[in-house]
C-alpha cells in the first residue's frame, strides 16, 4: 500500500578532493613498502639518519619539495605523495634457460629392458627430440638419468644440451639470454612413431634466462614489476639517482609508458608517467618526450633542484602553466638564510647555449632576475602541454566510463552516439575553462577552440554493429600557448 507521506532528505556531496600530480618517489638504499606520507618527519622516521633504510637524499628532496610556500605563485602546495624503497640496483650477468627432468629415487614401476631404443620428447615439440638406447636393463631413477649425459635437444633457435647429477638431468642453453618458453612436458615414447608412451613419473621444470642488465636497466625492471606487484597509480616520479646513465634509462622509461593505438586497441592499459630528474652533466642530452631533466653544477646537485622545482609548480596541476620563468627556492636552507633561490650555476655563454639545445632546464639569470629556462622535456616540448595533453586524455576516459557504468544500456544509435561523446566534450570544456587553462579559447566568444566529429550510425560497419562498437569520435583542440618571449620595439628620441 502507498503512503501517504514520504519524506526524503538529501545531502551535499562531499566535496572531492583537490587533483594532484600522484608523486613517487624512489629510493635505492633499501627495500621498503610503498607507504603515502605528508610530512618530513613521517620521511624522516623511515628514511632519516636513525631510520631503517636512511637516505640522506630522499629527505632532502622531500624537504625541499614541501617548503616552496615563498617563492612559488601556487594557491597551494604539495600535501601528499609516496615513497617506495629498492635495493640498490646492481649489474647481472646474462643467464641461460634451463629445462630441468626429475626422475624417481626409488625403483622405477616399469623397467626398461637392455638393448630398447627410446625416443625423448621434450615441450611437447615433435622437433625437439633425443634418441636413447640402454645397454642394460633400467630399474631406477638414476640409472635412467644417466642416459641423458652428453645429449642436447634445440628448440627456439636454442641448443640445449644434459648435464646429469643422480636423478636429475639439467638441459642448460648453449646460449645466454632469454628464450622461447618451452611448456613443462616431458614424454619416453618406445618406438620411433612416438605412439607407445612409457608411463614414468618425472618432475619438469622450466627457467628461463635472462639478458645482462646494467644497473639502471636493472632499476627499470625492478619498478615494471612493483608497478605489476603491488602499485601502479601514480604520475609523475623521482629518484635518488642522479648518473647520467639513470637518467637516460628513467626517461626512456617514462617515454614508453605512454601506450600506443595499436597497444590501446589489444588491452593495454594506459598507465603513462612523467619523470624529473637533475644532472650535473653540461653535455647531456637524451631526445626522449615524458621527461624533464633540470641542470645544476656538481656542489649545489644537494639542493635537489628537482625536487624544489616540482614542488614550486606541481601544485598547479591541473591548470596549465608555463614552467619557465619560475624561481624554485632551496627548501633545505637554515631558517637563518631566509628565503633563498636555488644556487645559480655557474655556466658560460656557450654551456648555457649547449643546454638549450639539448633541452635541458636550468636557473639563469638575466638583468637580475633569475627563473629557470626554458620549462621543456628532453625532446623540446614544453612540460605544460605533457602534463595538459595527460590531464585531458584521464579526464576524458574517466567521463567515458562514468557514461558506462551509470546508464543502464546506451542504445547504437545516433542518439547513443551523441551521449558518449559528451564525455569528449565536457573534457575539452574543461580544459578550456579558467581552471584548467590547457585548451586555448576564442578571444571573442571565450569558447574553447577545439572541434568534435561524432560519427552516425550510418558511419558503422556490419562488423562494428556485430561486435556493439562505434566509429570513431575524433577531435582536433588548440592547446594554450603560454609567453615565453618578448620582444618590444620603441624609439629613442633626446634633446640636447
Amino acid at each position: 500500500m502507498a503512503r501517504d507521506v514520504i519524506v526524503v532528505v538529501q545531502r551535499d556531496a562531499l566535496p572531492t578532493e583537490k587533483e594532484s600530480l600522484d608523486i613517487l618517489f624512489i629510493s635505492t638504499t633499501g627495500a621498503q613498502p610503498v607507504k603515502v606520507y605528508r610530512d618530513v618527519a613521517s620521511v624522516e622516521a623511515v628514511y632519516g639518519e636513525d631510520g631503517p633504510t636512511p637516505n640522506a637524499k630522499i629527505v632532502r628532496k622531500v624537504t625541499t619539495l614541501l617548503n616552496q610556500g615563498k617563492t612559488t605563485l601556487a594557491e597551494t602546495l604539495v600535501n601528499k605523495f609516496k615513497i617506495v624503497g629498492f635495493e640498490p640496483p646492481s649489474a647481472k650477468p646474462a643467464l641461460p634457460a634451463t629445462f630441468s627432468i626429475g626422475f624417481p629415487a626409488d625403483a622405477l614401476d616399469q623397467p626398461i629392458e637392455a638393448d630398447k631404443e627410446l625416443w625423448v620428447k621434450f615441450g611437447g615439440d615433435d622437433n625437439a627430440i633425443v634418441k636413447l638406447t640402454t645397454a642394460d636393463e633400467i630399474t631406477t631413477g638414476a640409472e635412467l638419468a644417466a642416459l641423458f649425459a652428453d645429449t642436447s635437444f634445440s628448440k627456439g633457435g636454442k641448443t640445449y644440451a644434459a648435464a646429469v647429477d643422480g636423478v636429475a638431468v639439467k638441459y642448460t642453453a648453449t646460449e645466454d639470454g632469454a628464450a622461447d618458453s618451452i611448456p613443462e612436458l616431458f614424454s619416453i615414447y618406445t618406438d620411433e612413431k612416438r605412439l607407445e608412451e612409457l608411463a614414468i613419473a618425472a618432475e619438469v621444470d622450466f627457467v628461463n634466462g635472462s639478458n645482462a642488465l646494467s644497473a639502471p636497466d636493472a632499476l627499470i625492471e625492478t619498478i615494471k614489476q612493483f608497478q605489476q606487484d603491488e602499485d601502479n597509480d601514480w604520475y609523475y616520479f623521482m629518484t635518488d639517482r642522479d648518473e647520467p646513465e639513470f637518467v637516460r634509462a628513467l626517461s626512456k622509461f617514462a617515454e614508453a609508458s605512454e601506450p600506443s593505438e595499436a597497444e590501446l586497441g589489444v588491452g593495454v592499459e594506459d598507465h603513462r608517467k612523467f619523470y624529473m630528474g637533475q644532472t650535473t652533466d653540461k653535455n647531456f642530452a637524451d631526445n626522449t618526450a615524458r621527461a624533464a631533466v633540470i641542470y645544476t653544477s656538481e656542489e649545489l646537485i644537494s639542493e635537489e633542484p628537482d625536487a624544489s622545482y616540482t614542488g614550486n609548480v606541481g601544485p598547479f596541476y591541473p591548470k596549465n602553466v608555463t614552467w619557465k620563468f619560475k624561481r624554485p627556492q632551496d627548501g633545505c636552507a637554515p631558517a637563518s638564510a631566509g628565503t633563498k633561490l636555488i644556487s645559480l650555476p655557474k655556466l658560460t655563454e656557450g654551456e648555457r647555449d649547449q643546454l638549450i639545445e639539448n633541452h635541458v632546464n636550468f636557473l639563469t639569470e638575466e638583468y637580475k632576475r633569475q627563473y629557470v629556462k626554458e620549462g621543456v622535456c628532453l625532446n623540446g616540448e614544453f612540460i605544460d602541454v605533457v602534463l595538459g595533453g595527460d590531464w585531458i586524455a584521464k579526464r576524458m576516459r574517466d567521463l567515458l566510463y562514468d557514461i558506462l557504468l551509470e546508464n543502464a544500456n546506451i542504445d547504437y544509435s545516433d542518439a547513443g552516439f551523441g551521449l558518449i561523446a559528451t564525455a569528449v566534450f565536457q573534457a575539452l570544456s574543461e580544459a578550456a575553462d579558467g581552471s584548467h587553462n590547457i585548451i586555448a579559447r576564442d578571444q571573442e566568444s571565450n569558447a574553447g577552440i577545439f572541434t568534435v566529429n561524432i560519427p552516425t550510425y550510418a558511419d558503422s560497419t556490419e562488423e562494428q554493429r556485430r561486435n556493439r562498437v562505434m566509429p570513431d569520435i575524433t577531435w582536433e583542440a588548440l592547446l594554450c600557448g603560454a609567453v615565453h618571449q618578448v620582444k618590444t620595439k620603441g624609439v629613442l628620441r633626446a634633446t640636447l
